[in-house]
């Protein structure tokens, strides 16, 4: 079998609330649709987010990649052997994760479907069903966050909620109050800082959270590994990683400085589905564990796969909130599950209208 094309299509769906973080504001998910077609008719579609400038890598950048750098490398390879068109990506163009991201997401999709076999069977079998849902409380004045983690629980009876800090710590600790009051005792919180602390700012308002209660998680409030390593060691709640992690390698260094014992997965940032599961044995190995973002769409198909074939994904992800989406076959929560579907590959369908609806130039 051999790579005929590679086709990407820009995608822009309206999120249903607006996303704050330290990073900024967006009220947008733009998403890069993969497709990668064979000499014997099958297609494996993939998909990647547009990060920036959370992870680095523009639209304009990954499209330029894409099409100037890693579709030259790859026509005419076989696409069933995933390890050998990932060394040629990263020889086209070393280190650019997101880029890569969405074209391995494809051959893995496009080598199920050649196989009739769905991911998660690919990478070792089922251990679970899919991925473990939390909530999600987006920011807001400390009674509207606190009315929408009570709604939140109300409503799903989710055991985490999870909620944004690296803003201003004085008023991140407000928040933080207000949400912990209104949870009491029924569900615990993961604060996510997006590195928007320093040092001397996240000991004390982490602290003061931690003295508060229902701290459950504290997701990378710091850039520097060395920093959340402090962090790990002061503090009884766990630290997880997301920034602090791109290729496995870096899950390796994580590992050896106790820098966290969570860490969250980005399909996207990682380059991968493949480089998702390599870090998976990783902390596997090490006795850490993973959470897996669903984000939208193809990306959270991907990670209900990952979720289920890897045994250390114990910590839930929220689902990111949505208008609408570009995949016909049904496929959302559960209760508090999101079920990893059965088919061949990702297991799931397009909606090629909606892909028109949604596409940009």
């Amino acid at each position: 079998m051999q790579i005929t094309a590679i086709r990407t299509t820009s995608i822009n769906i309206p999120r249903s609330a607006r996303l704050t973080t330290s990073y900024g504001s967006t009220d947008f998910a733009p998403t890069i649709l993969i497709e990668v077609d064979s000499d014997e008719g099958i297609t494996g579609i993939g998909q990647v987010s547009v990060d920036a400038p959370f992870y680095g890598e523009s639209k304009e950048g990954m499209l330029a990649n894409i099409h100037n750098h890693l579709i030259p490398a790859l026509i005419g390879q076989d696409p069933l052997n995933i390890t050998h068109c990932n060394h040629l990506m990263h020889m086209a163009l070393p280190h650019h994760w997101c880029s890569y991201s969405g074209i391995d997401m494809a051959l893995w999709d496009l080598k199920g479907k050649a196989l009739k076999s769905p991911i998660y069977e690919l990478m070792g079998g089922k251990v679970r069903d899919g991925v473990d849902l939390m909530g999600f409380v987006y920011h807001g004045t400390p009674a509207e966050m606190a009315q929408t983690a009570k709604s939140e629980i109300d409503a799903h009876g989710y055991p985490v909620l999870k909620m944004k800090i690296g803003l201003d710590p004085r008023e991140d600790v407000q928040r933080y109050r207000a949400v912990a009051e209104a949870v009491g005792d029924r569900a615990v919180i993961q604060v996510d800082g997006n590195i928007g602390y320093t040092i001397h700012q996240a000991l004390p308002a982490l602290a003061e959270m931690e003295r508060i209660g229902a701290l459950g998680t504290i997701e990378q409030p710091v850039a520097s590994m060395e920093d959340m390593a402090e962090i790990a060691k002061r503090l009884v709640t766990p630290v997880m990683a997301d920034e602090a992690i791109y290729p496995p390698e870096d899950a390796i260094e994580v590992v050896r400085r106790k820098a966290a014992s969570i860490a969250l997965m980005k399909i996207n940032k990682h380059g991968g589905l493949t480089n998702v599961w390599k870090i998976g044995q990783i902390f596997e190995a090490a006795g850490l564990s993973l959470s897996i973002a669903i984000y939208y769409d193809l990306i959270g198909v991907a990670a209900s796969h990952l979720a289920a074939a890897l045994p250390c994904v114990t910590w839930p992800s929220p689902a990111t909130k949505m208008t609408d989406t570009i995949v016909a076959t049904p496929f959302g929560p559960e209760g508090l599950l999101l079920r990893v579907p059965d088919g061949p590959g990702l297991g799931v369908e397009l909606d090629w209208d909606k892909v028109a609806k949604y596409a940009v130039k």
